[in-house]
């Protein structure tokens, strides 16, 4: 299996860019299944994490609203908070390192694209942050963080694949954690080299608008519309994509009176 190297902070947390992530997705990409990254296509995300990370997948509520979507268990053995329908009160599940809690909430069909990108955002926090929530790292950064209070991953958390709009400021370990596993997930579903591609043969070989272009997008690698735009200007291919259909159009209505 593949093993990223990555540069590290004092207390654990990995240094690491955006490119460099895209480059670690194609690497595990590539050792996994490399059609992959010559055909652009969905990315069966539950198989890679179970078959390739061998992750345990199990799903519970994790919260009595829906606002936990994933919890990745780091710990040897850990007791996770839940909620429990029947009695309509929270309690304990004990949970093994390497399980992937999933929120029962997400199984319904209209969330299939939260749901991948929950999975994809909890496979980025144990590809890059699996020793940083060790018990060893937990002993050594004592007073720098309490893994008890590390409760879930939010709405907020995963919505939109990769960030949003709106750019926030990342301060403490826990916003850069965030901020690296959902970037990770809108990489491995959407990652980098089949993507252009699939976006740059859709503009050159087919009359097509900007929503549709999207809309296609989306459906080849299942993620929602929102993901796709905003993986576009993550790119930073947005523009260019806009100027090459603006120049295909422009070409179109000339020859239309040549």
């Amino acid at each position: 299996m593949y093993e990223p190297k990555l540069k590290k902070r004092r207390s654990g947390l990995p240094i690491i860019s955006h490119a460099e992530i895209d480059n670690h997705v194609e690497a595990y990409l590539k050792d996994y299944k490399p059609s992959l990254l010559t055909v652009p296509q969905t990315v069966d995300i539950e198989e890679f994490a179970e078959y390739y990370l061998d992750l345990t997948l199990d799903y519970v509520f994790l919260s009595h609203c829906g606002l936990i979507l994933g919890r990745m268990i780091f710990q040897n053995e850990e007791w996770v908070p839940i909620y429990s329908p029947a009695e309509k009160r929270a309690t304990y599940l004990c949970a093994e390192r390497g399980t992937l809690l999933i929120d029962n909430t997400l199984l319904d069909d209209y969330k299939e694209y939260r749901f991948r990108s929950t999975i994809g955002h909890e496979c980025g926090h144990w590809i890059f942050h699996s020793k940083y929530f060790t018990y060893a790292d937990h002993h050594i950064r004592q007073g720098i963080i309490q893994t008890d209070n590390i409760t879930g991953c939010k709405k907020i958390d995963i919505d939109g694949g990769v960030e949003s709009t709106t750019k926030k400021k990342l301060i403490t370990d826990i916003d850069w954690l965030e901020h690296q596993a959902k970037y990770f997930s809108a990489s491995i579903l959407m990652p980098k080299t089949p993507f252009i591609n699939a976006a740059t043969e859709l503009i050159e070989n087919a009359n097509i608008c900007e929503v549709e272009l999207v809309n296609t997008l989306s459906d080849i690698f299942q993620v929602s519309p929102i993901s796709v735009n905003i993986r576009l200007l993550q790119l930073r291919i947005a523009d260019d994509i806009r100027d090459k259909m603006d120049h295909k159009d422009n070409s179109m209505v000339k020859a239309l009176f040549e």
